[in-house]
């Protein structure tokens, strides 16, 4: 293939990273590009198309998600064996929903010319993988077993407790002076944050209920902060792995991404020392206890290293915290990264929606005074206040002797089903060469592949078997690094399923295994 004959149109709509995904993907289908040829690197290719490396990163970013391309450290980029499976007006460009109504042609719709700002997300590539591998299953639906959700599980959800919390709201809310029940302070009800004040202890946070700001959930806390202290271009440590609406979120506001891997303690302090040195960031996002995806926790010692780091280089942490009621171990987990804070470093933001259930969409802010006087003053731009009935029926729920309770027991639910599902994996995937992470806390894990394959065949071969896996790479800030890696959920499936979609996992990565060729000759593209 002549790289130099391509043509990108920019005066189209489509962006021009996606206009060459969709040139690459033709040639590999025209037969132009063959397994294991090797693409150009990226700033050849950026001064041969006169466009910018960021562009040709970003089409080698969506090719590694799509399967089509893999990375080789210190060799380059390379079309995999199955690529050309993979038609050329893939998913990429075409809406997740394509419902037409009756009364509009989409196709002739003025609507298609408007613009959107909106930057590709991760969570519609989230969905979108989600309903590609339901639909490659030819058995019964229920037969289809999903490590992708991250999702509470429902039948544990406290319906008939929340029930009793919102009548016991309502009635509260019977003798309270009209003021309050109009627009409200920005901070949000005063009782909910007294009562949260005393909740958050048991992390060992000491806040005044002027510390803190409710939200309507911790997305809102991340998307308010980004929106307040970040601009464009401006650089952002954050885990890598990390939390797919977060990396969302913060991709949005134009930021450059200082990636730190990650080892069995959590964040490596060191890389992120060099990173804070060279690039002065302005802001770390982390999840240091039920890391998303890994399930791991930032060791004791790591998190007051961390805000030392803080303290020298004056960055922002937010600590994300939506699990930490779930941690499986016999120990109690650390103190938040908050509790070691002196002097206004960390923007804790905590989530109620795991421990009562997602539409339950109640959050909170705990920062510095002087931060938090900015980010109410842009929460009143876009919701005014966060919804008084909703905040007194969960500070009800949470602060009865059920709420307890009820955490104790899917905790344990929860520390049997992860305890089954590592169990099993041990048994059904010995010998693959495949390794995963030990989660502490949360819902999920992190499991490395063998070198011979990558996330996106195998995602396609399990789901053949009635087996959802998430491929790794829309966990991180670069989608090439993820490419040999599966995020697998466990808390909303029961013991025997999890067994089962062991086994399954085993079977595909052995097939696999059993159809690679010896290692093929990479040619290389001129």
């Amino acid at each position: 293939m002549n790289f130099g004959e391509i043509v990108l149109d920019r005066s189209n709509n489509i962006p021009l990273y996606r206009q060459l995904v969709e040139h690459i993907k033709a040639a590999v289908a025209a037969g132009e590009l063959s397994e294991g040829a090797k693409l150009p690197p990226i700033r050849a290719l950026a001064a041969t198309l006169k466009v910018s490396p960021i562009t040709i990163t970003q089409a080698y970013d969506l090719l590694a998600v799509e399967g089509v391309t893999g990375g080789q450290v210190g060799r380059g980029t390379f079309i995999l064996a199955q690529a050309s499976t993979f038609q050329a007006s893939n998913s990429a460009l075409i809406p997740l929903i394509r419902e037409e109504s009756p009364a509009y042609n989409s196709a002739a719709s003025w609507q298609q010319e408007l613009t959107s700002h909106l930057k590709p997300t991760r969570v519609a590539e989230f969905s979108r993988l989600t309903q590609a591998a339901m639909s490659r299953w030819n058995g019964p639906a229920a037969d289809f077993i999903s490590l992708t959700s991250g999702s509470p599980a429902p039948e544990l959800f406290p319906r008939s407790r929340f029930s009793r919390a919102m009548e016991q709201a309502g009635q509260s809310l019977e003798n309270e002076d009209d003021s309050l029940l109009q627009y409200g302070p920005p901070l949000g009800d005063p009782v909910t944050r007294t009562w949260l004040a005393n909740y958050l202890t048991r992390f060992e946070i000491q806040a005044n209920p002027a510390d803190i700001m409710l939200t309507t959930g911790s997305q809102q806390g991340i998307d308010l902060i980004a929106r307040v202290f970040l601009g464009p271009g401006e650089p952002v440590l954050v885990e890598s792995p990390s939390y797919t609406a977060a990396l969302d979120i913060l991709e949005q506001r134009g930021i450059s991404w200082l990636p730190v891997p990650l080892d069995k303690d959590g964040l490596q302090i060191e890389q992120l020392s060099r990173l804070a040195e060279r690039y002065h960031p302005k802001l770390l996002y982390c999840v240091p206890t039920a890391q998303s995806p890994t399930g791991q926790t930032l060791a004791p010692e790591r998190r007051r290293r961390l805000l030392e780091l803080a303290r020298r280089y004056n960055f922002l942490i937010i600590e994300d915290d939506t699990c930490n009621e779930f941690y499986y171990e016999d120990n109690r987990p650390p103190a938040a990264l908050k509790s070691y804070d002196t002097d206004g470093h960390v923007l804790y933001v905590k989530s109620f929606s795991k421990q009562i259930f997602p539409t339950v969409r109640l959050g909170a802010i705990v920062a510095a005074p002087f931060l938090l006087e900015k980010l109410a003053e842009a929460k009143q731009v876009f919701d005014r206040a966060t919804s008084l009935p909703l905040a007194r029926t969960v500070m009800k729920y949470a602060s009865s002797p059920g709420f307890e309770r009820d955490l104790k027991s899917i905790c344990s639910t929860y520390r049997t089903r992860r305890n089954a599902f590592l169990a099993a994996l041990e048994k059904e995937l010995s010998g693959t060469g495949a390794s995963w992470t030990h989660p502490d806390a949360g819902f999920s894990l992190l499991l490395t592949l063998p070198r011979s394959l990558n996330s996106a065949e195998v995602h396609q071969a399990a789901a053949a078997r009635g087996l959802g896996v998430q491929p790794g790479p829309v966990f991180y800030p670069s989608a090439s690094d993820g490419v040999g890696m599966l995020r697998l959920t466990f808390c909303d499936n029961s013991p025997a399923r999890l067994e089962e979609a062991a086994r399954r996992l085993g079977q595909t990565l052995r097939e696999l295994h059993s159809r690679r060729p010896s290692p093929a000759r990479l040619v290389s593209v001129v």
